[in-house]
């Protein structure tokens, strides 16, 4: 996959047959699709303008000029992605340590000790970050759980306790069943929280407690490299200040 397909990777599945094209002719020709105009790259790859809005709005835009500007987005993550890995990553912490709020981390610790179980929920690569936040807590004898299979997060969606505390990680905060599943847990008023990379994530709209960090989104040569360790750093303050409230 290129830059522009990696980054919709979440939403490919939905896409036609005609709007795939249109997407993979926009990665292969990134520096010069970023810039064109709806009738020049409706022609370019020979579909109707409608093809196009019809893909910018299954990708989540209101039409092609949203959709333009979020191609200059990715270009800047291409740009960041030349920086010096050490000086981004102290950037990545520096700016998530100056952006957590006190309140939300008290919050969250708060409702894990009041929770009979915690429940924490991740899929792909943060399916390491959920086993060891469970861990942790199964070290100071808190009842926890995680699940990664998609199959599993179906059946749980459907047992789920009162007394559950249901924690997602996600670093885009986007991934499909997760967000599915944030949704099914506020119409069993179950209390939820997210870890993410993105405050501004359907995640973290849909639970009732979020912390993020300010980690910007970063590719080079169509590869991820956006940083998943400041979430390792998010769970781990979570949990110094869980066992901090918690310990009498």
């Amino acid at each position: 996959m290129g830059k522009v397909t990696t980054h919709y990777a979440n939403r490919m599945p939905e896409l036609s047959y005609a709007e795939k094209h249109v997407l993979y002719y926009i990665d292969a020709h990134f520096q010069d699709a970023k810039g064109m105009a709806l009738t020049t790259l409706a022609e370019e790859v020979n579909v109707s303008t409608t093809t196009v809005i019809r893909m910018c709005q299954k990708l989540g835009f209101d039409g092609y000029k949203e959709f333009k500007y979020a191609l200059k987005g990715i270009a800047a993550e291409e740009e960041d992605g030349a920086k010096s890995p050490i000086s981004r990553f102290r950037e990545d912490v520096e700016n998530t340590l100056a952006g957590i709020d006190q309140h939300d981390l008290k919050r969250i610790c708060r409702r894990m000790d009041e929770a009979d179980r915690i429940v924490i929920i991740g899929v792909g690569l943060s399916k390491m970050f959920a086993e060891y936040f469970s861990k942790l807590l199964m070290q100071v004898s808190k009842p926890s759980m995680y699940i990664y299979e998609s199959h599993m997060i179906d059946l749980f969606s459907n047992k789920v306790a009162k007394g559950d505390y249901v924690i997602f990680i996600s670093s885009s905060g986007e991934t499909r069943t997760l967000v599915e599943t944030a949704e099914k847990m506020t119409h069993h008023f179950i209390h939820t929280a997210a870890i993410t990379n993105h405050i501004d994530s359907s995640l973290t709209a849909l639970t009732d407690d979020s912390i993020s960090t300010e980690v910007k989104r970063t590719s080079y040569g169509g590869y991820d490299l956006t940083a998943r360790s400041p979430l390792v750093m998010l769970i781990d303050l979570l949990f110094e200040s869980y066992v901090k409230l918690s310990v009498k």
